[in-house]
């Protein structure tokens, strides 16, 4: 029977590591070369826990000392027999044991995600975004999708969102109907432009309320956003994961209807007799 890889044992622990071995296994899920490269010392530093934490992480992962593990990890990338892969390599074996990984790192991301969402902030930001006259949704390169998906949800129960940016039109213009009243909720998960953080920060200025949805390595101070939301986006390859992101986006839309109330409903019965008069559906069709 093939040994575990190194990241499927992280994630099949994770639960029930402490908050200091989850350090670890953050910075080793991160970059699995680690391991291979660097000693007990330098990963406990890097990291920022005792050597003994470091031990018991790795016994707690079944290996009998971290020098075993770290020859395993050599071995095995010595032997060309790499499925693990960190964001600067590819695997060289595809199949249903990485895609069980994928899977996994995404409930993992899932998971973590909500443990570290702070319920204040998540009530601010649900208030903030629910009794604003006017929403803006702000998402550019990446983000936008993200910022594509979160309007397509809340037009259904608010009537007056603004998409930033919109195909063929000046930001800045589109910009400078923003009101005091208003709220923004702005997507910048992995890389940020100058455009976004310049956009929210005027939208600060002009008194309106910024939610910044974002990844766990962003900084933000209160300059640009009033509510930042983090969301866990560790990918198992060459690619970031957004199940966290839009769960949190239908978990907001969802929220935020039910903070409006009934106009919300009503809006979302009209939008649906609409369908029906023109017949936009096809009975049955799924």
């Amino acid at each position: 029977m093939t040994e575990p890889i190194l990241s499927q044992r992280i994630l099949d622990a994770y639960d029930e590591l402490t908050r200091r071995e989850r350090r670890l296994a953050d910075l080793l899920l991160e970059d699995l070369d680690t391991l291979v490269l660097k000693s007990a010392t330098e990963i406990s530093e890097k990291a920022g826990v005792s050597k003994a934490t470091t031990a018991r992480f790795f016994r707690r992962l079944g290996y009998p000392s971290f020098k075993a593990a770290q020859a395993a990890a050599r071995t095995k990338a010595e032997g060309g027999d790499r499925i693990e892969t960190s964001r600067a390599g590819t695997s060289t074996k595809v199949g249903r044991g990485e895609l069980a990984g994928h899977l996994a790192a995404d409930v993992q991301n899932l998971v973590r995600s909500i443990e570290a969402l702070r319920s204040d902030e998540l009530h601010q930001a649900i208030h903030s975004l629910a009794r604003a006259e006017k929403l803006w949704v702000v998402g550019f390169g990446d983000n936008y999708p993200l910022a594509h998906f979160a309007r397509a949800l809340l037009i259904r129960i608010k009537a007056d969102i603004r998409m930033v940016p919109i195909g063929g039109f000046s930001v800045p213009e589109e910009f400078a109907s923003i009101q005091p009243t208003d709220a923004m909720l702005a997507l910048g998960i992995g890389r940020k432009t100058r455009s976004l953080l310049s956009l929210m920060r005027s939208a600060v200025r002009s008194g309106a309320q910024v939610v910044f949805l974002t990844d766990q390595v962003t900084r933000a101070g209160v300059d640009v956003a009033h509510v930042t939301l983090r969301c866990r986006t560790r990918g198992q390859s060459l690619f970031e994961s957004v199940a966290a992101p839009v769960s949190l986006i239908t978990y907001l839309c969802s929220a935020i209807a039910l903070r409006i109330g009934q106009s919300a409903i009503e809006r979302l019965r009209f939008i649906e007799g609409i369908h029906d008069e023109w017949g936009d559906l096809v009975p049955g069709d799924l």
